[in-house]
């Protein structure tokens, strides 16, 4: 059968929008993921980690709370509804939120594991995507890229890699052992603040010594304040799009904050267990923080430890740090899938590999019109920052579902925003 959609990759950002096509009642879709059942960061699932994003930014609430997908329908079919309202939780665990989108994976019946696309073609004589997975041979009339962006390891870091230098990805399925160990966590972000929290609580047990490198300045809160959340809204989005491409790339490093800083309830939690345990119990200072140094090389020793040589971003010297184990919370990028070779040369991507994402989260190519290549979570550089977020997941399958439908199915019309964006209005 032909389908109306195929989407690649069963993320939050495709689930969201096979949720929502399911909804609409008239789009035939399916989607295919190379795991054999689902699975969001497995090896970030920490016993502390929690979500940076509210708990009605689910698949579906924000554009249709009435979804049978949305979270509180989910705290209701699992009969712990009053306990969760008694938490008074504003933000849950990632443990939870996963679970949440497992259970979404199993009331939608079309969707495909065990099934890695290795190919996409289209065909011009019936207008139709050709997609080949490892079992079988599909058509469709529209296909939605949702395979997500891969754990990115620094050049500086590519010859120590192995089972004691590792992406944090990683770190919740190699389980490593601690103790006694000289730890450096390298990355200043969120993942990183939780891999410091895990390791202070003794999860990995106890390390001789936990180094926290990072070229940020500081280690710095996630920027959540009301005006900044603004960022994240329709009405933003949609006036980013419309500004000149340099534009968007200087108001993107203006936004690093609200989109990548950490959780301040994780922060205070770190500080409150180095105060208690330095200055309270005056136990041995064991833990470096290390801001505004930036990772210079790391060298493998023949004794299998290493040397961590980083640049200070201030005196501009060199400095070298000794560990037996490095974690890199270096965070994600973006590369082009090779299940898309045989469409590449129809699609004018430039040379940082982004996508050519018009408004609609639709990419220009040279194929017809009608047949339309969709991506989710690529637009950062077209979009902004809320692109790589969970803040407009709904929103986004709500505007992709629109387009194929040609009408409005979901109403996503633009609200009255507080700031005035544009100008002259």
């Amino acid at each position: 059968m032909t389908q109306d959609l195929i989407g690649v990759g069963i993320g939050p950002f495709n689930l969201s929008l096979a949720a929502m096509c399911q909804d609409s009642g008239q789009l035939q879709s399916a989607f295919f993921d190379a795991n054999p059942t689902f699975s969001w960061h497995p090896g970030m699932l920490l016993p502390t980690a929690t979500m940076q994003t509210y708990v009605l930014q689910d698949l579906v609430t924000t554009v249709a709370p009435r979804s049978e997908f949305s979270f509180i329908n989910y705290l209701v079919e699992r009969k712990k509804i009053y306990r969760f309202l008694a938490t008074e939780q504003l933000i849950i665990s990632r443990d939870e939120f996963s679970d949440y989108l497992r259970w979404a994976c199993e009331k939608i019946p079309n969707l495909h594991f065990s099934q890695p696309v290795e190919s996409i073609d289209f065909d011009d004589r019936k207008n139709l995507f050709n997609v080949q997975t490892a079992t079988a041979s599909y058509q469709s009339r529209n296909i939605c890229l949702g395979t997500g962006h891969a754990p990115w390891v620094p050049i500086a870091a590519r010859p120590a890699l192995g089972n004691n230098c590792f992406h944090a990805a990683e770190i919740a399925l190699r389980e490593p052992d601690f103790n006694g160990k000289r730890v450096m966590i390298v990355g200043g972000g969120q993942s990183g603040a939780d891999i410091v929290l895990n390791t202070l609580e003794g999860h990995w047990g106890e390390p001789a010594q936990l180094s926290w490198l990072s070229r940020r300045p500081n280690f710095q809160p996630l920027d959540e304040s009301i005006f900044t959340n603004e960022y994240f809204t329709p009405e933003y989005v949609n006036y980013f799009y419309t500004l000149p491409d340099d534009i968007r790339q200087q108001e993107i490093k203006t936004q690093k904050l609200p989109s990548d800083g950490i959780s301040y309830h994780t922060l205070e939690k770190i500080y409150h267990h180095l105060y208690h345990r330095f200055d309270v119990l005056r136990q041995p200072r064991n833990v470096s923080l290390l801001p505004h140094r930036s990772l210079q090389h790391i060298h493998p020793l023949a004794n299998g430890s290493f040397q961590v040589q980083a640049k200070h971003g201030l005196d501009l010297c060199d400095e070298v740090f000794d560990a037996d184990m490095v974690i890199l919370a270096t965070g994600y990028r973006l590369g082009l899938p090779d299940y898309l070779q045989p469409l590449l040369d129809r699609i004018p991507y430039d040379r940082e590999k982004h996508l050519p994402l018009a408004e609609n989260f639709n990419l220009r190519w040279d194929g017809p019109q009608t047949n339309r290549i969709y991506a989710v979570n690529a637009g950062i550089h077209s979009h902004g920052s809320a692109e790589g977020q969970l803040t407009l997941t709904a929103w986004r399958s709500a505007k992709i579902v629109n387009h194929l439908l040609g009408y409005a199915r979901f109403d996503i019309s633009p609200g009255h925003s507080l700031v005035q964006w544009w100008p002259g209005k």
